[in-house]
């Protein structure tokens, strides 16, 4: 499973994109998420041209959309989208659905998006370790479970079937930890040195 995050320098999380493998929705969980996340499959599960092209359309759009309107500003007024240079991010399709938005991209040179992307200098590492504790947590608890049961033979059931569900229900508790900390949300803009530019 593949999680595209994206937040703004005002430390809004933007909902995320989930990518599960799988070539229909059968390979998605059994779970409610959120109704503004997007929730989606690729054959490998990993992010391309079109999850990308999708991610626009149903995350960016609306986020830029209700955000201008908010700010009374007009429609078209520009936006900057740091991406890196993955393939997806640079094909044509892309560019051009930004651009329809109003949405300039700005792209992180080749092997510097520990230094140069918001995300990665904070929100991502963030949000793996609070998958992490989940998941700890939860497997820590199965292990006491069966403790005294036959300490010899100890099993605890990681079918994707059962894991597949407890995993979305730890994707939304992570996402609403990390939508608390907006100053973690900023402080990966502050570290690129993007704040400082825009003030």
């Amino acid at each position: 499973m593949t999680a595209v995050l994206a937040c703004a320098a005002n430390g809004f999380l933007l909902p995320p994109q989930l990518l599960y493998k799988g070539k229909t929705g059968l390979c998605h969980p059994v779970f409610k998420f959120p109704g503004d996340w997007d929730v989606w499959h690729s054959e490998n599960h990993w992010s391309n041209e079109a999850t990308m092209c999708r991610y626009i359309d149903n995350v960016i759009r609306p986020y830029l959309e209700t955000t201008r309107r908010r700010l009374g500003l007009p429609d078209d007024h520009p936006a900057i989208v740091i991406l890196d240079v993955f393939r997806a991010h640079r094909c044509d399709s892309v560019l051009n659905k930004l651009r329809d938005i109003g949405a300039r991209p700005v792209f992180v040179p080749a092997s510097c998006t520990g230094e140069l992307q918001p995300m990665d200098l904070t929100v991502n590492a963030r949000f793996k370790q609070y998958m992490t504790e989940c998941f700890t947590d939860w497997y820590a608890t199965e292990i006491c479970g069966e403790v005294g049961i036959d300490e010899h033979n100890t099993v605890v059931d990681l079918k994707l079937s059962r894991l597949k569900p407890l995993h979305a229900n730890w994707l939304v508790k992570s996402i609403d930890r990390l939508q608390q900390d907006k100053e973690l949300l900023r402080s990966g803009f502050e570290q690129a040195g993007i704040t400082s530019a825009m003030t």
